[in-house]
């Protein structure tokens, strides 16, 4: 499949430097020339023949129009997103760095990385993230010759679609092997294409210079928007929150894509202007919608732009922050909707649930709920406020230099196990009067703790009912923008013991912890302020060993105060990390989660003899399984399991 596609971009390329040699060696109207001719269109430089990259390293400026400043703003932009491009990429992994010698800056290189990226995708279902992801690219592909038509209305037109192709295979290849940021940017990428296809119609009836004016400042925008994304990217290297599940992509570029859909509105609105009073009105709107401060911006301006753009965008970070929390502390709402979710689900797969309990129990009252497993909005607590103002110590921090200060603990956990890829969990496997005792506890205040304890059984992660159900828990929590923190324990063979562990039980009690901590530090506020120390050298002091056990615990504690009020955590796989030595770290560990508001679910699937000790019999649910076979687990299999109390 490679060779075949690699044989048709090379005949490609062949086809195209042979018609640059047609057109200028035959006379003129040679029939060889003629035809050269076409075949060559679109490429304004005969050194992109041999190099299509080259507007990537060499400078380029469009030519000035005296009349046309749009398209100055849109030139700088454009340089702008060209200069990020080679740094980006240099500073890509090897997994995640775009081969240019198997790429083309083109709207077909385009459409041929996603069809490679597809062809060796992980994604084995379309309902998984990454499967989503990849659909998503696909219809993004379906919409590429719009914009390729678009583009070549501006003056120097090609140029840009070279520049706007070449950034999108660049920033494809970055995401897709973290699913998040994936996921994110093909829906961003859809919505774009979604204005586009949209205003195509008009452009070909209204090809007028106020027309083309909007057009270039529509795509000025979304050059703004990928070199943002460029930025993002880059930031979350150097944090090393690539992969974090506390990451929206889509969240966090929402107010420029609703820039840019206004900007594509502004389009069609010009396009149906038939009087002069209509077009004035259209003008005005144009004028007075609101730009990006750095758009067409250069030297110390753009600096200065910058500056006020990162505080405006910190202030407003802030601010949503403070409004979420504000919303959790005052209805609920999210656990409402993770409670619709669920129960959707439930509706939509399980309705076998309703004849069965209909047969034990009789009719069900109007109303009844199929589970709700959330606490209802009255028993949802406050929040510990972040702000310790009053205090004489008290210190404003900023996120970021936490985040950073911090960025170490990731080499003490494995990010792929902080949640584990898979859709396969079926609901019709489990007793309903099992769920509806997890949905007790999740409205029990008094009680903080709960343990699934399954029978020991030796698979998968995605063959693992234990793990799939912990798996959707989480899923629907965070499509319900509650706080989660989780961790999947294993013992990894053939890991390498970091001085200070002597066995593999104490290295995954540190993975376990190291992991909670930083994802704790991602729910923190962009600033606030408190008299607890955030300082380099002590989260420094955590060296990845047990032997600082004492000084992550208590870190813990400090984060557990600047938290919200109730957060949802799952820990799956507990039984792997108890031994002689481990066990009274464990238990100072659950101990603290008992003294805290976390609503901590574990699930194992074997015994743990320190939960065992730990919690009250009223805190656990042994799971009974009726078919131990790894074959008989995974989504449209005949045989159920169910949970018995």
């Amino acid at each position: 499949m490679a060779t075949s596609t690699d044989d048709v971009r090379e005949s490609r390329r062949l086809v195209r430097m042979y018609s640059g040699d047609v057109e200028g060696r035959l006379p003129y109207g040679h029939n060889n020339q003629v035809l050269g001719h076409v075949l060559s269109q679109g490429q304004s430089d005969s050194r992109d023949l041999m190099n299509p990259w080259r507007i990537f390293f060499e400078s380029w400026e469009a030519p000035a129009s005296e009349q046309d400043p749009i398209t100055k703003v849109i030139t700088v932009e454009s340089n702008k997103l060209r200069e990020k491009w080679a740094p980006f990429l240099r500073n890509s992994s090897s997994e995640d760095r775009l081969d240019i010698g198997r790429s083309e800056p083109t709207m077909q290189g385009v459409v041929e990385l996603v069809q490679e990226i597809a062809a060796t995708s992980k994604a084995k279902r379309d309902n998984s993230r990454r499967g989503k992801a990849m659909n998503m690219f696909h219809k993004f592909c379906g919409t590429v010759d719009s914009h390729k038509s678009m583009l070549e209305l501006i003056p120097e037109g090609s140029e840009y679609v070279s520049i706007f192709a070449g950034t999108l295979n660049v920033i494809i290849r970055a995401s897709v092997n973290h699913e998040r940021i994936a996921e994110g940017l093909s829906e961003a990428l859809c919505h774009i294409s979604e204005y586009i296809l949209e205003c195509r119609s008009e452009l070909q009836l209204f090809r007028t210079k106020a027309m083309m004016e909007l057009v270039a400042d529509f795509y000025a925008h979304v050059f703004v928007f990928l070199s943002d994304t460029m930025d993002w990217i880059t930031e979350k290297r150097r944090k090393r929150l690539l992969d974090s599940f506390n990451e929206n992509f889509y969240k966090k570029f929402e107010n420029q894509i609703e820039t840019i859909r206004r900007k594509s509105d502004m389009i069609r609105n010009l396009a149906n202007q038939s009087s002069h009073a209509e077009q004035r009105v259209t003008r005005l709107n144009v004028e007075e919608l609101a730009r990006d401060v750095r758009l067409g911006l250069t030297g110390d301006e753009r600096r200065h732009a910058e500056m006020v753009y990162m505080a405006e965008k910190i202030e407003r970070e802030l601010s949503e922050g403070r409004k979420e929390r504000q919303l959790l502390r005052e209805d609920g709402q999210q656990f409402k909707q993770l409670a619709d979710r669920l129960t959707s689900m439930l509706q939509d797969k399980a309705m076998v649930w309703i004849g069965d309990m209909r047969s034990t129990n009789g009719d069900l009252p109007p109303g009844f709920p199929f589970v709700q497993l959330l606490a209802s909005p009255q028993q949802f607590q406050g929040f510990a406020s972040p702000s310790r103002a009053n205090s004489p110590s008290s210190t404003e921090w900023i996120l970021e230099e936490i985040i950073l200060n911090s960025k170490h603990l990731e080499d003490f956990f494995h990010r792929d196990r902080v949640r584990v890829g898979g859709d396969y969990f079926n609901p019709t496997k489990i007793n309903p009067e099992s769920l509806r005792r997890l949905s007790e506890w999740m409205k029990d205040k008094s009680s903080h703790l709960l343990w699934l304890e399954g029978p020991p059984i030796e698979a998968d992660d995605i063959d693992n009912p234990i793990t799939m159900l912990a798996n959707k828990v989480m899923d629907l929590s965070e499509q319900s923008n509650i706080p989660v923190l989780s961790y999947c324990c294993e013992i990894r063979r053939g890991e390498r013991l970091r001085p200070g562990n002597d066995t593999r039980e104490a290295q995954s009690c540190v993975s376990l912890l190291c992991a909670l901590l930083r994802q704790m530090i991602e729910l923190l506020l962009p600033k606030f302020d408190s008299a607890t120390d955030f300082s380099s050298s002590r989260l420094r002091s955590i060296d990845g060993s047990i032997l600082c056990w004492s000084q992550m615990l208590n870190l813990f504690r400090d984060l557990l105060a600047l938290m919200p009020g109730t957060i949802l955590c799952v820990i799956d796989g507990f039984q792997w990390l108890g031994d002689r030595d481990t066990e009274p770290y464990l238990e100072e560990l659950i101990q603290t989660i008992r003294g805290s508001q976390l609503q901590c679910l574990f699930t194992t699937t074997g015994r743990s003899a320190c939960l065992r000790r730990e919690l009250e019999s009223t805190e656990t649910m042994a799971i009974e399984m009726t078919d131990l076979r790894v074959d008989s687990w995974g989504l449209g299999r005949n045989n159920s399991w169910g949970i018995q109390e």
